[in-house]
């Protein structure tokens, strides 16, 4: 018997991710062909380019597989959030928003097909618009951070700077990715990022790498934010371990499940502009 249509589950957005809703009409459909698959993806060209601009690439996560390739614009503002009027005003970029229908990264630290997809995505479109190659950006969240760790490792000084929330990877070969630049932001009560990213970060310093770390409350008001994203980049480190405090990422009455701390994060991690603005001071 043939299965069903995949049909994605539905998203709750807060306020605050409401808000950027809007951004996800700025976006263009589009697939690539990659050795017998395809990949849809979705674009945000800057109205105005006078001189070669960075690209942010925004990869999802499994709860947002879809057959719908613009879902992944309907399921939080891992991507909208870069597009959206206020910020291009500040950080004029591309934004490129893979669809990915299957599972990209498992829990045995393998990848799938879309893994190397990806990369050749982001070449074709370094080849067809006037992208700056030095700044190349990458966010993902949960499965999407799972994968461009590997990225990273297999990658290296692929991109300029690496935003990775809610996710962990294979700490015994993480210390590859000490002189990258990255930012990691997990909940503090996230049963895997929060440990496993941990003992990551301690093969990163083994490697003589240099770690800096801070945690602040996901609901403390903006200069707090700001102060905090100050102190942990005063350390004066290329890769920024943060937390999000306790139970601080539940919404009031929210659902307690599993993983509800786990999925709460990049609902917070994104809105630090602090964070996206070291991102953008990042160069190859």
């Amino acid at each position: 018997m043939p299965h069903p249509p995949m049909m994605p589950p539905p998203i709750q957005l807060t306020a605050q991710e409401a808000a950027y809703a809007d951004n996800a009409k700025k976006f263009s459909q589009f697939t690539l062909a990659y050795e017998g698959h395809t990949l849809p993806y979705n674009l945000y060209v800057p109205d105005h380019m006078d001189h070669p601009l960075p690209l942010v690439v925004f990869m999802h996560d499994m709860g947002s597989l879809s057959e719908e390739p613009d879902f992944t614009l309907r399921q939080g503002i891992g991507a909208l959030v870069w597009a959206d009027e206020k910020e291009q005003e500040k950080r004029p970029c591309f934004v490129l928003a893979p669809q990915y229908s299957e599972k990209s990264a498992h829990d045995d630290y393998t990848v799938g097909w879309a893994a190397e997809a990806t990369i050749a995505l982001i070449r074709h479109i370094c080849e067809k618009y006037d992208i700056d190659a030095s700044r190349i950006y990458s966010t993902g969240q949960s499965m999407g951070t799972m994968m461009l760790c590997e990225l990273m490792i297999t990658h290296p000084r692929f991109f300029a700077g690496c935003f990775l929330t809610a996710g962990q990877w294979d700490p015994e070969r993480m210390a590859a990715i000490k002189d990258e630049h990255v930012w990691i932001m997990v909940s503090e009560h996230d049963g895997r990022a929060f440990p496993i990213m941990g003992e990551c970060m301690k093969a990163i310093e083994k490697a003589g790498g240099k770690v800096a770390r801070g945690h602040v409350d996901a609901k403390a008001d903006e200069e707090t934010k700001a102060q905090f994203c100050r102190d942990v980049v005063a350390q004066n480190a290329n890769i920024q371990f943060t937390w999000l405090d306790g139970d601080s990422v539940l919404l009031p009455g929210a659902h307690i499940f599993p993983a509800v701390h786990h999925m709460s994060t990049w609902k917070w991690a994104y809105l630090f502009e602090p964070v996206r603005a070291w991102l953008f001071e990042q160069k190859l």
